[in-house]
């Protein structure tokens, strides 16, 4: 057991905690604010539990509020998939939140998990809309380290990875910034940030430098003016919509040669943006339904 000012964290038991734990998922506003679908039975929270919990070495808790001895909460890392990097997730009930209860929880589990000889990092992938639990990382001691696509239950989000290292380390390489060369810059840069939402972080004669945020100290992609034959080249970009409204506006700025979008077999839907020099762009985002 672990403890803090206010909580006992017990080593959680299926049978013990399901009944609290499903009051807790069923609740519609509760799941409406987490931005994910309630459960609609008992054996339904049951299979979220297993599936996210299971096989996890026991490192699950749930979270009680001295003197009460009911759930109010669930902490735990993944089942083990072979990395020394686990991720971790959380849900506190309703009546509990804004209290500051799962910050307190999260950082003492961290804290705890960073201290074991198999974990070399704890992630946690949050609905970027969820700013109750990106705090809750936060004051955990996990920082922005990514973003992904998330489709779930039909929807289309994003997904921000937030991270904490059990002994921090300066990358070796933190960026990469492939090299187009076009016959028209600024012609050229207008449309890749029309149509994939880049931003100009530096621009001049014949040069220009796009980040995938405002922000600097991102990887990004120069477009340079080509001096002579131009060799085509080949990339993969991710974005975090559905590539569908891509293709049409790439179609609809006449780039024909572009190939429709598929499903890949990996989860994901890409087409090939092919410009006008040949530099074909695979724009990977996410599928539009997750198979059940």
């Amino acid at each position: 057991m672990l403890t803090t000012a206010r909580l006992d964290l017990v080593e959680f038991e299926l049978e013990r905690d399901l009944a609290a734990l499903h009051a807790m998922f069923s609740d519609p506003e509760w799941a409406r604010g987490g931005f994910i679908t309630p459960a609609t039975s008992s054996a339904e929270s049951r299979e979220r539990l297993e599936r996210e919990f299971g096989g996890n070495s026991g490192w699950t808790w749930v979270l009680r509020v001295r003197p009460d001895e009911d759930a109010v909460g669930v902490i735990g890392v993944f089942s083990d998939q072979g990395s020394s990097i686990r991720g971790i997730s959380w849900y506190l009930r309703r009546d509990h939140w804004g209290a500051g209860l799962m910050s307190e929880a999260a950082r003492a589990v961290v804290d705890h998990l960073l201290q074991q000889a198999s974990i070399t990092g704890i992630e946690a992938w949050i609905d970027s809309r969820n700013v109750r639990s990106i705090a809750v990382a936060r004051h955990a001691g996990l920082d922005v380290v990514g973003r992904l696509p998330r489709t779930q239950y039909g929807e289309i989000a994003q997904s921000v990875v937030m991270g904490r290292a059990a002994q921090p380390t300066d990358p070796t390489t933190f960026g990469v910034t492939p090299t187009l060369e076009v016959r028209d810059v600024p012609g050229t840069v207008r449309l890749l940030c029309s149509l994939l939402g880049l931003q100009v972080s530096f621009e001049l004669d014949g040069f220009a430098l796009l980040g995938f945020t405002e922000w600097n100290g991102q990887s990004s992609l120069e477009v340079r003016r080509a001096s002579g034959e131009i060799s085509p080249a080949t990339m993969t970009i991710d974005v975090g919509v559905l590539v569908d409204r891509l293709y049409d506006a790439a179609i609809t700025a006449g780039l024909v040669d572009s190939t429709a979008p598929e499903d890949t077999s990996w989860y994901r839907r890409t087409f090939t943006l092919v410009l006008a020099e040949g530099h074909r762009l695979t724009i990977s985002g996410p599928v539009s339904s997750w198979p059940a």
